[in-house]
């Protein structure tokens, strides 16, 4: 048997990694890790082992990754920090502040722009539009077989820690796990809800103005 071709998605905590790897996940020819991980050391009989890691590492795009798929998302930063600021109740850790998200932005754009094999990039907020359209032609170009059923998480139960269990009730924020768990199968649409925002002055401030942000996010501005 062929060995199997392994796939990590990076990006950026509270960016669709989670929900990305859950969809493809329900490829019948994919084996899905639930739990995030750096590296994928497991054997399989499928043809395609995928995990995911939402810190993305300069050691990604190294040697020691050169036979890994990557695929790089990231979400529009209003919403990756409103969410982070409810999950730790404003008090963001530093190693996921607004400039750790600025420097994986920098390598996002740098792949985006000057693409390189085996490492594909999309926008949180293009998984969805058009009917998946660069969704599914990221899947087509790493050679999945699917149907459009994948789409619909009401066929799927999806798994994002070992052991923790899907409840049928909206967990509050603070219990990590049964939240991300409960989230994840709900339906597969954009969640960038303007009435979700929740920044402080300083953090907008910070955010629409800065020029990475705007190369991906131009019109970022006009959300207020």
């Amino acid at each position: 048997m062929d060995t199997p071709q392994k796939i990590l998605i990076i990006g950026f905590p509270h960016c669709g990694t989670s929900i990305l790897k859950s969809i493809i996940g329900h490829i019948e020819d994919v084996d899905e890790i639930y739990n995030e991980t750096n590296a994928i050391n497991k054997n399989s009989n499928k043809k395609f082992i995928l995990g995911k890691c939402p810190d993305t590492k300069d050691s990604f795009f190294g040697e020691k990754y050169k036979d890994y798929i990557k695929i790089f998302i990231i979400r529009n930063p209003l919403f990756v920090f409103s969410s982070l600021n409810k999950r730790f109740n404003y008090r963001i850790p530093n190693h996921i502040n607004f400039a750790r998200y600025v420097n994986i932005l920098k390598k996002f754009i740098k792949y985006k722009t000057e693409p390189e094999k085996n490492i594909y990039t999309i926008t949180y907020e293009d998984l969805f539009k058009n009917n998946y359209y660069e969704f599914k032609k990221i899947l087509n170009a790493i050679g999945f077989k699917y149907e459009d059923t994948i789409f619909d998480n009401n066929q799927y139960t999806n798994i994002i820690i070992t052991g923790t269990k899907l409840v049928n009730h909206r967990p509050k924020n603070t219990n990590h796990g049964s939240y991300r768990t409960w989230q994840i199968n709900q339906p597969f649409k954009l969640n960038n809800d303007i009435s979700k925002i929740d920044l402080n002055e300083n953090q907008i401030e910070e955010i629409v103005n800065n020029p990475y942000v705007l190369q991906i996010y131009p019109d970022i501005k006009s959300v207020f």
